[in-house]
């Protein structure tokens, strides 16, 4: 696996400059804006669709587009989380997320709102519907407005879009590409 990726500068979420790195990892690449202050997006390679969708598990993530020794600590931290993900799924609830920027905005927004509440009430293995998500925010009446956050959604895997479906608990792509999820029943 070479690297699709290389670093540049980027516009992030928290409207400071971003650089943008890419990581190896069993679903393929994975690219990640950030700043020194947190993450911007986290999104996997947008070449990957239902056709090409394979699973390697041997995949190691590894930072390909840099030295990960000189990165800064929130891409340190990306990295070991992602690891954690990938092996050990079940250990995520002792590992600290990466900070998100836009979640340490004063006013987080709607958007903001209901992306903080998914990655901190949501843990591996648990799903939940929009419904349910709407109503954690005191907001019972905006189901369609969190799907639309869902598709919106900048940090997939580590804001957990994915576990999010429908009342008859139908799962549902928000991006039109295959869930993490379907790396098998150790990642749900």
């Amino acid at each position: 696996m070479s690297a699709k990726c290389i670093n540049k500068e980027k516009q992030g979420s928290c409207g400071l400059p971003g650089t943008e790195y890419c990581f190896s990892s069993p679903l393929g690449y994975i690219n990640i804006t950030a700043c020194a202050a947190g993450l911007h997006s986290l999104q996997l390679d947008g070449s990957i669709n239902d056709e090409n969708f394979s699973p390697n598990e041997r995949t190691e993530v590894q930072l390909l587009t840099d030295d990960l020794k000189t990165q800064s600590q929130v891409i340190k931290q990306c990295h070991k989380w992602l690891q954690t993900y990938f092996k050990n799924p079940k250990l995520l609830t002792k590992e600290s997320r990466p900070d998100i920027c836009c979640f340490k905005l004063a006013n987080l927004g709607f958007l903001g709102q209901v992306w903080k509440t998914l990655a901190d009430t949501v843990g591996p293995g648990e799903v939940i519907t929009y419904g349910a998500l709407a109503a954690r925010i005191n907001n019972p009446g905006a189901v369609r407005a969190v799907g639309s956050a869902m598709r919106k959604n900048q940090n997939g895997i580590i804001v957990p879009c994915h576990r999010v479906v429908r009342s008859n608990g139908m799962g549902h792509s928000h991006s039109g590409e295959r869930s993490p999820n379907q790396l098998g029943p150790r990642h749900q």
